[in-house]
């Protein structure tokens, strides 16, 4: 009876680990379009420890500028080392907003960040960054809102990257109050007044966590090893040692 119960902790005890890890979602592709993202809807794809969902795009130009479309946009996976500020995960989106002697070009791109897991894990930081150039009186920026939790209307914080006249604050970053999701909505903005350029080629999002075990899962693997030691000792005095 010991033997089986022994068995039947340690295999629940590797049962809540397992469960604990496992990805909730496949792993997020860098080369692909952003109009791919789109396409994985509310199941996304996994960075480490984070979920990427409900990808949104809208496009628009004014004055001849070429809109990029959510076709015309690479999406890459950012991880340790990478990142705006520290060790995070995130994305970059690589395109081609592009506006010159009277023109403009914007693209809003929206998103669901989810740590895997939720509860324990929490989001404490978003990271914005832009690569971008400037001539004369142009203007380019990136805007971001967001909000905690899934289908939220971005607007409780915000970050802002902007590069205008001799202004260049390329990259910029929000803490937050502890979270397991958010959503964001980013503004990629460039405009070019009579005589100037502006363009943004790259923006990168990544977002940080407060690294603290599920307090249920750590119960329950605390209890499942004193079933454990409990029988290991039944079966030892059994045994007169």
């Amino acid at each position: 009876m010991s033997h089986k119960l022994v068995r039947i902790a340690l295999f629940s005890a590797c049962t809540v680990a397992i469960s604990i890890s496992t990805a909730a979602a496949a792993t997020c592709i860098s080369g692909d379009t952003l109009a791919q993202y789109e396409a994985l809807g509310a199941t996304g794809c996994q960075i480490g420890d984070k979920i990427f969902s409900n990808f949104t795009y809208t496009d628009s130009a004014t004055g001849g500028a070429i809109a990029v479309t959510a076709a015309g946009i690479t999406v890459n996976s950012v991880g340790p080392g990478q990142s705006v500020t520290g060790s995070n995960y995130g994305l970059a989106f690589d395109g081609s907003w592009t506006a010159l002697n009277g023109q403009t070009n914007d693209g809003d791109i929206g998103f669901t960040v989810t740590v895997v897991n939720g509860a324990g894990m929490e989001i404490t930081d978003a990271g914005l960054a832009q690569t971008s150039g400037i001539t004369a009186s142009g203007v380019a920026s990136v805007a971001e809102q967001g909000c905690s939790g899934t289908g939220c209307t971005p607007g409780t914080w915000a970050v802002l990257t902007l590069q205008y006249g001799t202004v260049d604050a390329a990259a910029s970053d929000q803490w937050l109050s502890a979270t397991g999701s958010v959503t964001v909505s980013k503004d990629i903005n460039v405009v070019a007044p009579t005589g100037s350029f502006a363009a943004i080629s790259l923006v990168t999002d990544t977002f940080s966590q407060t690294a603290v075990p599920e307090p249920r899962a750590l119960s329950l693997l605390l209890a499942l090893g004193l079933v454990a030691g409990f029988a290991f000792r039944k079966k030892f005095q059994s045994a007169g040692v």
